[in-house]
């Protein structure tokens, strides 16, 4: 699992983020991957999550921005707090559609060296 404190630039939300409210259901793997954490192997990986008491945190690898910040619980994610702070230049629509094209690459399993 990662450990947040290998980060040193991560950003918490500044302004007040969105709720969007969604039940999106996870297999027993999925979670566990979520849960386990993203760390970026190269430039290109654009993301970085890792999780605490099963609140999971999905960061900007380049700025350490908070981007989402969601909770699993019942084998499902049933809402995600969205950044609507000044730096993010997306609709909300778009910030809520990139959020679901990370969920599959998130639950996929990852070997970033964590154990």
């Amino acid at each position: 699992m990662i450990d947040k404190s290998q980060f040193k630039n991560l950003k918490f939300f500044e302004n007040e983020p969105l709720v969007h409210h969604l039940n999106y259901p996870l297999s027993e793997t999925a979670e566990r991957n979520i849960l386990n954490g993203w760390l970026p192997s190269c430039m290109e990986d654009k993301w970085l999550s890792y999780s605490e008491d099963g609140c999971v945190f999905v960061h900007r690898s380049w700025t350490g921005h908070l981007m989402y910040k969601f909770t699993i619980r019942d084998g499902k994610i049933q809402r995600v707090e969205i950044a609507m702070d000044d730096f993010v230049n997306m609709t909300v629509e778009r910030k809520i559609e990139v959020f679901l094209s990370l969920l599959p690459h998130l639950s996929k399993e990852h070997s970033n060296g964590w154990e």
